[in-house]
């Protein structure tokens, strides 16, 4: 699966991501911060603290601002620097900016694209209403290998292919449910995914479905150990 940078790439599922919180990903090599404040959306931003270089992912959330766990700099949801703690009475220049990337929550997943000057727009995956989080594995092997994997797998019910881009794959899942994946390069030889579903059952489906999810992972790596 060739995947070019203005992509939009599903990175986490929504819900996963408390308030208060954030937590590092990774998108192609690249090293990211995703994180919400007290009240708002997801941010993500590069992992990487524009004074000495520490993973902000490694910080803390105070309301709305992210604050470096090194030296206390804490930044607004723009990226601006807005404190440091050592010179309290300061008002931080406003150079001083985290370096951000563009962020969806869209189909109960958040989705990122490394491309920050005129990002692609959004694809259309259908309604947003009612998907409900399955859950998100990674597995060892390389995106195109698992989406091929994914094209062929026994989720419980007879599957179709309703609509496929290099970010994601909206499956039918018998007649009276759809999955939709959100495929994630980490590198070039792990892959994350991020599964949600929705329609007549689907509540009661998603414990069954997150177990074969991890059968797909058992299989796909398994066939990485044979080769």
């Amino acid at each position: 699966m060739a995947i070019g940078q203005n992509e939009w790439r599903g990175v986490g599922l929504d819900r996963q991501v408390q308030p208060a919180s954030s937590n590092p990903v990774i998108v192609d090599g690249e090293m990211l911060a995703m994180w919400r404040g007290e009240d708002g959306p997801v941010r993500i931003w590069e992992d990487r603290c524009p004074h000495r270089g520490m993973r902000l992912s490694f910080g803390f959330v105070r309301g709305d601002a992210l604050r470096c766990i090194y030296h206390g700099w804490s930044y607004r949801t723009d990226g601006q620097c807005i404190e440091i703690p050592a010179h309290p009475e300061l008002t931080p220049p406003k150079t001083i900016c985290a370096s951000s990337y563009p962020a969806e929550s869209r189909y109960g997943i958040v989705w990122t694209n490394l491309e920050r000057g005129g990002p692609a727009p959004f694809p259309d995956l259908g309604p947003d209403e009612g998907w409900l989080p399955v859950r998100s594995l990674y597995v060892n092997r390389p995106a195109g290998q698992v989406e091929a994997a994914v094209e062929s797998f026994d989720f419980g019910a007879p599957s179709s292919i309703r609509l496929k881009n290099p970010s994601a794959i909206l499956l039918g899942i018998g007649s009276q449910m759809e999955m939709l994946l959100a495929i994630q390069p980490v590198n070039a030889d792990r892959t994350g995914l991020h599964a949600v579903v929705r329609g007549e059952n689907a509540s009661a489906a998603r414990a069954d479905l997150a177990r074969r999810m991890q059968h797909l992972r058992a299989e796909i790596e398994a066939e990485r150990e044979k080769k």
